[in-house]
């Protein structure tokens, strides 16, 4: 982000790429379980919102407010990464 790196675990690089993947689309939180997991490798919804959390925080350290956008209703979606002024 404009020159810094943001230091994500694997498994949070690997939600953001799905964000990357497809910048204008929402995903709910089994379609980000789905892509971001191996499979045959369960975990709880709510194991997303923290991952998604720390990435959010991660990116926050770098001056981005919104990396991660919550789509009520639905899930999330790629952010436009306000920065701080």
């Amino acid at each position: 982000l404009d020159g810094a790196i943001a230091e994500l675990t694997a498994l949070e690089f690997a939600i953001v790429r799905i964000f990357l993947q497809q910048k204008h689309r929402a995903f709910n939180r089994e379609q980000i379980m789905q892509a971001a997991w191996p499979v045959n490798v369960h975990v709880a919804e709510r194991t997303i919102d923290s991952h998604v959390r720390n990435i959010r925080a991660h990116f926050a350290k770098l001056g981005c407010e919104s990396v991660i956008d919550t789509v009520h209703g639905i899930g999330f979606r790629l952010g436009d990464c306000r920065m701080k002024t």
